[in-house]
């Protein structure tokens, strides 16, 4: 088993998570980590194993024994920064969302293809078990086509101006930060841009959106009821709905475990499919990257480039119609 030897950009709690999995992928070697301050590398790299601690980005990436970095900044900092590890001939695996609109996106998506160097949006729902059922049920036909989908992600936190979730000079709002993973889970199943996207939102006092709701149509007909929130905690279950039965997502439909398949009028399942997280489920997105470094791949195929380009597009969309701009817009 080749060994890679990892970097973490941004020590935070999403980092924690990820760092757990990590330690416990067969391969996966914990080399160094970023941060603006030394002290909080040093205490990262000492509580987590990394031998490397770094508060300059040109002596990180300029360390010939990294071979992947895992970016977990805030959102504002993820353009600038996987340009650089692209740069660099690092393979990335950026956290969602890749950047913050889809001009940035695109000039990732380019210099990826231009260096040869593997990047992928660190969308875990998309490596996860259940979702690769989910696709072979719909691909099936088990549910017939496609009519609606109807899922929400929303959490309850106090309004705080200074904190990540509402700053806009980070990228804050509740679209970037969980109303990603329902548009996610629409692209999935669609595979393609709606015809139609209509967005309502609540905005903070500073002007991000602190609750939406967002409704999708598709050339087939189908449609789509969206929630997201940071200052309302919503179910967190999904349905999708075809002609012939539905699928159930269990909540939360993110990172989740199981989905059933019923058969319309029945109020039993008649597929269950059960797939346990070994770790706590970034283990997939982690072992998805080395799959395709293996391979020599500079995108893969359960994440590719055009997915997350598509739905960057559609949260630019949203952003304009509820009147949300960043600075680099």
């Amino acid at each position: 088993m080749q060994k890679i030897s990892w970097g973490i950009i941004g020590p935070g709690h999403i980092a924690q998570s990820f760092t757990r999995a990590l330690k416990e992928v067969e391969g996966a070697v914990c080399h160094s980590i970023l941060s603006r301050s030394p002290d909080r590398a040093l205490q990262f790299c000492t509580e987590y194993g990394f031998t490397h601690a770094h508060s300059d980005i040109k002596q990180f990436l300029g360390d010939p024994d990294l071979d992947a970095v895992y970016i977990a900044s805030p959102h504002s900092e993820h353009h600038e920064q996987s340009i650089a590890a692209l740069n660099a001939g690092k393979a990335v695996l950026c956290e969602k969302p890749m950047t913050v609109n889809t001009e940035q996106a695109q000039q990732v998506v380019a210099k990826s293809k231009a260096s040869g160097s593997f990047f992928m949006e660190a969308v875990w729902t998309r490596c996860l078990p259940v979702y690769q059922h989910i696709s072979q049920w719909l691909a099936n036909g088990e549910i017939g086509n496609v009519k609606m989908i109807q899922a929400s992600f929303g959490i309850n936190r106090a309004y705080d101006p200074n904190a990540r979730l509402y700053d806009p000079a980070q990228a804050g709002g509740a679209l970037l930060d969980v109303g990603i993973y329902p548009l996610t889970l629409c692209d999935i199943v669609m595979e393609q841009l709606p015809s139609q996207v209509l967005a309502l939102a609540a905005l903070a006092p500073n002007k991000v959106d602190q609750n939406l709701t967002v409704a999708l149509k598709y050339d087939s007909g189908a449609l789509v009821q969206l929630g997201a929130g940071i200052g309302v905690e919503t179910h967190h279950g999904a349905w999708i709905y075809g002609d012939e039965g539905r699928i159930l997502i269990e909540p939360p439909f993110w990172s989740s475990q199981s989905a059933k398949v019923f058969a319309n009028g029945a109020h039993e399942p008649h597929i269950v499919c059960d797939t346990p997280h070994r770790i706590n489920g970034y283990e997939y997105e982690i072992e998805e990257v080395h799959r395709c470094m293996a391979l020599g791949q500079h995108e893969s195929e359960l994440v590719p480039h055009a997915a997350s380009l598509r739905v960057m597009q559609v949260m630019d969309e949203i952003r304009r119609q509820v009147g949300v701009r960043y600075m680099v817009d």
